[in-house]
């Protein structure tokens, strides 16, 4: 957790600090794979057929193999490189967390500014015992997993009620220092 241990406050004490199960928080990235494989299976069909009528034709087909090439692989290396670069913190102050591909989105939530926190486990969660924990705060939507409007989730964690209640905790001792 040394990247995160950067952006910690003076003052600021680590009650939790962890990252996601890898496979669970990858296999949902590879969902797309069979739709994928299926574009390019045609696409590769439309530029063999394309190509015995002659002409450069069939390279348009090209352009479509690629598309799904990418519907097929590029989630999953995507969930990959973010999973090296996803880490949580739960402080006394703040939930902290930093995932992303790319570029790192790292996300600031202050515990008084929490209103719920809940966890979800679906099907692949329930494969691999592990859940994701969300905290939700006022005026907050719903859109799914990612996505730049995502309330702060940390996804795929080993023990997630043990989590959820070590934040809880968090949260009521912040909003009772408040008052």
């Amino acid at each position: 957790m040394a990247r995160l241990d950067k952006v910690l406050r003076a003052n600021e004490k680590v009650l939790w600090s962890g990252k996601p199960v890898k496979t669970p928080f990858i296999l949902p990235g590879l969902g797309a794979i069979p739709f994928g494989l299926i574009f390019m299976g045609f696409s590769i069909f439309w530029m063999m057929t394309a190509s015995q009528a002659g002409g450069s034709f069939w390279l348009f087909g090209l352009i479509f193999f690629f598309i799904g090439f990418g519907v097929s692989f590029g989630a999953p290396i995507r969930q990959l490189v973010a999973y090296r670069n996803t880490e949580y913190l739960i402080t006394d102050q703040r939930l902290i967390t930093q995932t992303g591909a790319i570029g790192l989105d790292t996300r600031y939530l202050d515990l008084d500014k929490i209103q719920e926190v809940y966890v979800q486990v679906g099907l692949i969660d329930r494969m691999f015992r592990t859940g994701t924990i969300f905290a939700v705060t006022a005026g907050q939507v719903y859109v799914g997993r990612g996505g730049p409007f995502m309330r702060p989730s940390l996804a795929a964690l080993k023990e997630p009620y043990e989590v959820q209640n070590i934040l809880q905790e968090a949260i009521a001792k912040a909003r009772h220092s408040k008052d």
